[in-house]
C-alpha cells in the first residue's frame, strides 16, 4: 500500500483528496456532528487538514490526537486553529498537551487513517493499536477515509480490532455494519432458542 501510494502523482492524489473531502463534508453524520474527532495528515495520508478548517468554518469544535508518554494510548486534545499544534513523537503534529482534552463523544465523528481498508470496516493501520484502543470507547460515529486503490474485500481481523461504521473513498462511500449486524443476528438467534425453550 505503501508503494501505490508513493508510485501516485500529484495531481491524482489531489484528485482523489478532493473527492474524499466533497464526500465527507456531504454525509449527514458530518452535518449531525458538533465535534469532528480527526488525525492531522501527513505524507501518503488521505488529507485532512482542509476538513478541519471547514469544520472550524461551520461552527464544529475539532479535536485531534496526541500520544500519551510512554505508553500505546492517545488522547483527543481540542484545537481552535492549526497554531494549536506542534511537532510530537515521529515527526507528527500533535496537539499542545495543555490543551483540554475531549471527554464526550456522543455527538462526535472520528476520522479514522488506514494504509488499507476492508468491505467490513476493517483496518491495517500504522502499528502499536493506538486508534483501536481509542475507538473501543467511542461513542461516536467512526469514519474510515482512503484511496479506493487501497482497499480489499477482506482483511484479517485481529481480536481486539475495532471496525469502522463507514468508509468514503474517491469512488464511494460504504456502510460498513458487519460487527451491527453479526451483534443483531446473534440477539436474533437468541431470541428466537427462548422462544422455542419456552414453547417446549
Amino acid at each position: 500500500m505503501r508503494r501505490i501510494r508513493r508510485e501516485m502523482p500529484p495531481e491524482i492524489v489531489q484528485k482523489k483528496d478532493q473527492a474524499i473531502y466533497e464526500r465527507l463534508i456531504s454525509m449527514e453524520q458530518y452535518r449531525r456532528a458538533k465535534t469532528i474527532v480527526v488525525y492531522v495528515s501527513k505524507e501518503l495520508e488521505v488529507d485532512t487538514r482542509r476538513l478541519m478548517e471547514k469544520a472550524w468554518e461551520d461552527g464544529k469544535k475539532v479535536a485531534a490526537p496526541r500520544c500519551v508518554e510512554n505508553t500505546r494510548l492517545m488522547n483527543m486534545h481540542l484545537i481552535t486553529s492549526m497554531d494549536d499544534l506542534q511537532e510530537g513523537a515521529y515527526g507528527i503534529l500533535e496537539p499542545k498537551e495543555s490543551l483540554p482534552i475531549l471527554e464526550d463523544t456522543k455527538n462526535a465523528v472520528c476520522i479514522v487513517p488506514a494504509f488499507c481498508n476492508d468491505y467490513r470496516g476493517y483496518r491495517v493501520g500504522y502499528g502499536g493499536g493506538y486508534y483501536d484502543r481509542y475507538l473501543s470507547g467511542f461513542q461516536g460515529v467512526k469514519i474510515g477515509v482512503n484511496y479506493s486503490d487501497c482497499v480489499r474485500p477482506r482483511l484479517i481481523g485481529g481480536r481486539y480490532d475495532v471496525p469502522i461504521d463507514v468508509l468514503v473513498t474517491d469512488r464511494y462511500i460504504r456502510r460498513c455494519c458487519m460487527q451491527k449486524c453479526t451483534a443483531a443476528k446473534r440477539r436474533r438467534k437468541g431470541k428466537e432458542t427462548s422462544d422455542e425453550k419456552r414453547k417446549g
